[in-house]
């Protein structure tokens, strides 16, 4: 997910009245109440969150024969699963503004009912989490962001097999159009052609996943049939056709129940239309995931007792105090800390070539023949994502502190004028800095410590990527840059950008529930072990970005999904619990 510039936000806004769906309306079908949860049903399996984690370790407990449910505190998203969100042209369809490629930054100009209201960072609490609401890039892994990163068992060699899985089911395209077609790619052609002048190479890009170094190529997408496809339309299906798995939307989960190290089942409360109550596992056996992003499963965790002190006393000091588990079984681990995401650093550029799209007047004032186009066909701009992606382009920045650091530059046609093209630079894979989340006595979770560019080397390499492309684009023909201006240096630029979320964020958080050998107990920083459980539990596990130890290179939906087809397995190979 790439926030959109200042210009595009206003556009973005003013376009959020002439509305289907009207913002704060119930996102529930007509008629739907909360219901109590059966005191007698239990599940093998209780996974909390249905992103990138929770759905595809969902699909594959439920293949081994397990009964498996599946929590999401948001309502359903896209039309297949019941989503009511939509704009007027799409009335009639069974399509949402989910479904829609093009429509995939209206959560910027009408976020309310789809973002996460207890977090202060964007992000999507609906079915499907991140994966529903984000642009749907889908980038197979360079090799070093598991090596780099992760433990014995979790490097590359150890994850090729769950990448080939996921990558026979979700393959992603180039080419989201259901003709083939890429549109609107003069921005594309400007950029990708300067840097290949500039002796960048070009590739397709998850055909070479480890060619991440001066060079560039097309976007690659989770779409499918011109469409929103990802987890959404893989790994749910498959799961919602067996007996043995139940999806709850619009329940929220308050607090992992458990006695000691052993949990019991997970206390819910209803967010509309859900279920309440006590929800337990199989006794002795069952098991409980949190896979809620690494907000989500860190607030969760925290209420569940487990974690650093300061905020188990927050929670304590909040109205979780009276029911919240006694102080002699609070589980002292590092959560929140190892807070990562990509530090964002955006240029801008202008060339008469370039065309722009207004993808945020699509939504109420759309172009009649491009809406036809796509309902009759699925091709056309509204089949591709806002704002007009690409090229991306990659460069490794080796430090003076000898640590290879990983850029991704994502290019897109929008900006402060009509020809303007926002240029990103990730810097991912081989960063150093790393920052805290908290939870405050109003049980929202917030960024106490940014992330970024908290080491000199982290702040040298942003700046060295950006000279680096500057000199590349330096004999382009009407070429205007309008961040950073000519006279202003690439080291200047970037301290001028405060190191907050607000201007750095790029909202592809990880780290808070570290996977690791060195037990955060006992003064080490993981919070989960090899097997992705939690430290001091048997059978309490962690399944999503919270167990990245450090960043990737690129946008990491499809490292998550790796990650989760990694952890099924290993989850599955464990024998029974045994008290911890």
């Amino acid at each position: 997910m790439h926030v959109p510039s200042k210009v595009a936000a206003a556009a973005a806004v003013a376009a959020a009245s002439l509305l289907l769906w009207q913002p704060g309306a119930a996102q529930t079908a007509p008629g739907a109440t909360c219901a109590n949860v059966s005191s007698t049903q239990t599940y093998d399996y209780i996974i909390i969150g249905s992103g990138a984690g929770g759905i595809p370790m969902a699909d594959r407990l439920s293949e081994a024969g397990h009964s498996v449910l599946l929590v999401e505190k948001g309502p359903p998203s896209t039309g297949r699963w019941g989503g009511l969100m939509k704009p007027k042209w799409l009335a009639g369809t069974s399509l949402t503004r989910f479904d829609v490629p093009g429509l995939c930054n209206q959560i910027w100009a009408d976020p309310v009912g789809v973002s996460c209201t207890d977090v202060d960072q964007m992000a999507g609490c609906v079915l499907g989490g991140g994966t529903a609401v984000n642009a749907g890039l889908w980038w197979k892994p360079h090799y070093a962001d598991w090596d780099t990163n992760f433990p014995a068992g979790w490097q590359s060699k150890d994850l090729a097999a769950a990448t080939d899985r996921v990558f026979s089911r979700i393959p992603g395209t180039t080419t989201p159009s259901m003709d083939g077609k890429r549109y609107l790619s003069q921005g594309f052609d400007m950029l990708g052609g300067s840097l290949g002048a500039a002796g960048w190479k070009y590739i397709i890009p998850n055909d070479h996943p480890n060619e991440k170094n001066r060079t560039y190529g097309p976007s690659t997408f989770m779409y499918s049939g011109g469409e929103r496809g990802g987890p959404l339309a893989t790994y749910l299906v498959s799961a919602s056709q067996r007996k043995t798995f139940t999806l709850w939307t619009n329940t929220v989960a308050k607090r992992v129940v458990r006695q000691g190290g052993h949990a019991t089942g997970v206390e819910l409360e209803c967010n509309g239309a859900g279920y309440a109550g006590v929800v337990s596992v199989t006794p002795g056996t069952g098991r409980v995931i949190l896979a809620a992003g690494a907000f989500g499963s860190a607030k969760l965790l925290f209420r569940s007792g487990i974690g650093p002190t300061d905020q188990l006393n927050n929670v304590k000091n909040s109205t979780d105090g009276p029911t919240m588990i006694g102080s002699d079984s609070w589980i002292n681990l590092p959560v929140g800390y190892n807070l990562n995401d990509h530090v964002g650093t955006d240029i801008e550029i202008s060339h008469p070539d370039v065309v722009f799209y207004d993808y945020y007047g699509a939504w109420t004032k759309p172009i009649t023949n491009d809406t036809e186009t796509y309902l009759a066909n699925r091709t056309g701009p509204l089949a591709q994502a806002a704002p007009n992606i690409g090229p991306m382009f990659w460069e490794i920045i080796t430090g003076a502190d000898g640590i290879q650091r990983h850029l991704h530059w994502q290019s897109r046609v929008e900006g402060l004028t009509p020809t303007s093209m926002t240029v990103t630079q990730y810097l991912g894979t081989g960063s150093v800095s790393r920052g805290r989340m908290i939870i405050t006595k109003q049980l929202n979770t917030v960024v106490s410590v940014p992330p970024y560019l908290r080491n000199e080397h982290d702040k040298a390499a942003v700046i060295q990527g950006l000279v680096n492309l500057q000199e590349s684009l330096k004999t382009v023909a009407n070429l205007t840059w309008i961040t950073p201006k000519a006279n202003v240096t690439a080291a200047q630029f970037v301290a001028s950008i405060p190191a907050t979320p607000s201007r750095r964020c790029s909202n592809h958080w990880i780290g808070t529930a570290k996977i690791g050998t060195d037990d955060g107990r006992t003064g080490g920083s993981a919070v989960v072990d090899l097997n992705t459980k939690v430290y001091g539990t048997d059978n309490i596990f962690v399944v999503d970005a919270s167990i990245f130890p450090g960043m990737i290179t690129g946008n990491p939906s499809a490292a998550i999904v790796i990650v989760s087809e990694h952890a099924a397995e290993k989850i599955l190979a464990l024998p029974p619990p045994t008290a911890a």
